[in-house]
């Protein structure tokens, strides 16, 4: 993933770690590396949200990712 613009602290960098758990079943970690933790925050809800059709949460899960 790349981005094209600066937030207000610079350019927002993520980290993302793929582990699979079992051959159907994969686990995505994304890490804010840098910029602001805000922009972060935006990235992630649009990110996740993108993706609700083929991520699977307990409840509670999607508000305890961590920053």
């Amino acid at each position: 993933m790349k981005g094209d613009k600066s937030g207000r602290k610079g350019q927002l960098s993520v980290a993302t770690e793929v582990f699979e758990v079992a051959p159907s079943l994969h686990v995505v970690e994304l890490r804010k590396t840098g910029g602001d933790t805000l922009e972060f925050h935006k990235f992630y809800k649009t990110f996740s949200s993108g993706l609700k059709d083929v991520v699977w949460n307990t409840d509670g899960a999607a508000q305890d990712h961590k920053v």
